[in-house]
């Protein structure tokens, strides 16, 4: 990453901005000025924007928040794209969207009211049906008062039934559920009583469902009729004014959207010279980008405006360091490991990029978990479908790539393992050799993952020897440097007690570390035997990958017995089908899991400062 520093004429600042969004290799960071050499650039001062800008800007803002709005109310229709320049059509654009926004929220407004209404409109539809279903026939209901009640609790229901009793002697109580799923209840009593009732549901708080004025005087059939005459209507009004907005989204909302991001864009640069400083006649910008870029963004702005813009590299001071931005660039193989680093915070500029290292390990941990030949063929035609058929979806795409070398890996333990499907299955291929059987060689496959746990672990503590002298703390770098010869005389006096030649090393590996022992407390304090045991405690945990593919070639185990004792050649095809997908699910996720807190908790503490800040050029947004 360099320093940069760029100059200009004034009057060229927004054109040489619009060059650098362009080259979008730039992260403008105004807070290098105060750490930049004095008299480099004499009488700089921050940049005040002039009455075009500021006039200007303040138009687009303005002009801005109601092309959000207008296109926040227009419904979301296919549009081809517009072909009229946007920065040209703005003045246009700002005499006509005045008129079209007031129209759109008028539209929105009439239909939130037809919507309300229409909602209305459906509970009367299905009261009154509901109490059409209840109310006596003919004769009958001559003389009598119908008040209906809805009830949203069933256990409202004998409360109300109790109330009316209470309240009027003889009053009737019918229910029934309504088409929404409340309950209707329906009191009927004489017409010359009614009001009393009325009066004691209100004092009861049973509140009665009150009908429109228009519906008033209207016998039951015809006050149904006439609310769902009264509801097509409604329903024709809101089509007509759908159709309206959609007839001008399809004219409009192209143009609208085209220039809405060129705003976006415009916006951006004004804001962004709200960053820069200025002399009495050139304005002056500092900021990051990768060493490699340098000449390319200096002959774009050389071609572009001239020789008077200059591009000049600043030197990386120390107090710059926590500062300079980070971004990873790795060569093809390793980029789609990126993704496995995203939920991470930012490494400093002084830390290692460990993309290289969760490119190595994770898919060997995955393969050592999963291996089995089976398994990884078929993940391994998972991750060629997600390549093939996500091309426009990145994320989508890095994990079938990432999938695709961990199942390579998963083929090439399977094969040392013997296994495919299952230990029975590598015998039913007639592949009945392997290097180690998992099921019985419990003890050897528990050295074999702590030693490559080991091996893990003094990785990252070289790394973070390399990591400590980038950021010039020698004495962090010494702590672990004897914490590695600490660890490796460990490993030496335990390998001692198994291997019979190495007995002949135990006293001087012990000697070793009473040595080891001052010099650890000398650059480490007081913590680093703490420190050290808890190097040794994150070797230990590396186990996991023996006791986790342990659990699948057992799972894969017991569903082979299970297949083979169904009595049914498609019953014990259908019972293998199932388990083994369960344990290829499993085969993903477990892994995968284990294999990332290995390299998040016992590997990228050895090394990884975090507290970076991500590169973020200015960039033309697609």
């Amino acid at each position: 990453m360099s320093k940069v520093e760029i100059t200009g004429p004034r009057d060229e600042l927004l054109p040489v901005l619009e060059t650098i969004e362009r080259a979008g290799v730039l992260q403008i960071d105004p807070e290098i000025k105060g750490r930049i050499d004095e008299g480099a650039v004499p009488q700089v001062r921050p940049l005040a924007l002039d009455g075009k800008m500021l006039a200007e800007r303040l138009f687009l803002e303005d002009l801005s928040v109601k092309v959000d709005r207008l296109l926040e109310l227009l419904p979301k229709v296919a549009t081809r794209e517009s072909y009229l320049s946007a920065s040209r059509a703005m003045n246009s654009i700002a005499a006509v969207i005045g008129k079209h926004l007031a129209s759109a929220e008028e539209r929105a407004r009439r239909r939130e009211a037809l919507q309300g209404e229409l909602a209305q409109l459906n509970r009367y539809t299905v009261f009154l049906s509901t109490v059409e279903s209840l109310a006596p026939k003919g004769a009958e209901a001559a003389g009598l008062e119908f008040i209906g009640v809805e009830v949203r609790d069933p256990a409202a229901l004998e409360q109300l039934t109790r109330v009316a009793g209470r309240l009027l002697l003889g009053t009737e109580v019918r229910t029934a559920r309504a088409e929404d799923g409340s309950y209707i209840g329906l009191l009927t009593t004489e017409k010359d009583l009614a009001a009393r009732l009325k009066e004691g549901l209100r004092d009861n708080h049973i509140p009665e469902i009150a009908l429109p004025g228009y519906l008033a005087g209207l016998s039951l059939p015809e006050k149904i009729r006439a609310t769902r005459a009264r509801l097509e209507a409604r329903r024709a009004d809101l089509a007509a004014i759908d159709e309206e907005a959609q007839d001008f989204a399809l004219s409009w909302r192209g143009l609208y959207a085209n220039v809405r991001e060129w705003l976006g864009r415009r916006l951006v640069l004004l804001r962004t010279s709200a960053s820069m400083y200025e002399t009495d006649r050139c304005f002056v910008l500092y900021g990051w980008m990768p060493s490699v870029s340098v000449d390319g963004l200096r002959k774009s702005l050389v071609a572009k405006h001239g020789e008077t813009v200059v591009v000049e590299e600043r030197e990386i001071l120390q107090q710059d360091l926590d500062d300079v931005p980070v971004a990873l660039r790795n060569p093809p193989y390793f980029r789609p490991f990126e993704l496995l680093l995203r939920p991470l915070p930012a490494p400093r500029y002084t830390s290692i990029d460990p993309t290289p290292f969760i490119g190595i390990f994770f898919p060997l941990f995955f393969g050592m978990i999963l291996g089995d030949i089976g398994y990884g063929l078929v993940l391994l035609l998972v991750a060629a479908g997600l390549v093939v058929f996500a091309r426009g979806r990145r994320t989508l795409r890095q994990i079938g790539q990432i999938l695709a070398v961990a199942s390579v890996y998963s083929i090439i333990f399977g094969v040392l393992y013997g296994e495919c499907f299952g230990a029975s299955g590598a015998q039913w291929l007639g592949f009945e050799r392997a290097c180690i059987d998992r099921r019985t060689s419990i003890v050897p496959m528990l050295y074999f993952a702590l030693a490559i746990g080991a091996v893990h672990v003094l990785i990252g503590l070289a790394l973070g020897i390399v990591s400590s002298m980038k950021g010039h703390h020698r004495r962090e770098a010494l702590s672990r440097l004897f914490s590695i010869l600490a660890l490796l005389c460990v490993a030496g006096v335990l390998a001692s007690y198994f291997a019979p030649v190495a007995a002949l090393l135990r006293k001087p590996l012990l000697m070793a570390m009473l040595v080891i022992g001052p010099v650890l407390l000398l650059t480490g304090g007081l913590l680093a035997p703490f420190e050290l045991l808890r190097h040794l405690g994150n070797i230990v945990s590396y186990a996991r990958i023996m006791a986790v593919g342990l659990a699948s070639v057992l799972l894969a185990y017991v569903a082979n017995e299970l297949a083979g004792a169904a009595g049914s050649v498609w019953v014990g095809i259908a019972v293998a089908v199932l388990l083994h997908a369960f344990n290829i699910l499993l085969g993903v996720f477990a892994p995968t899991i284990h294999a990332l807190r290995l390299h998040y908790v016992e590997f990228f503490g050895k090394f990884i400062e975090t507290g970076g800040r991500r590169y973020e050029p200015l960039k033309k947004v697609d």
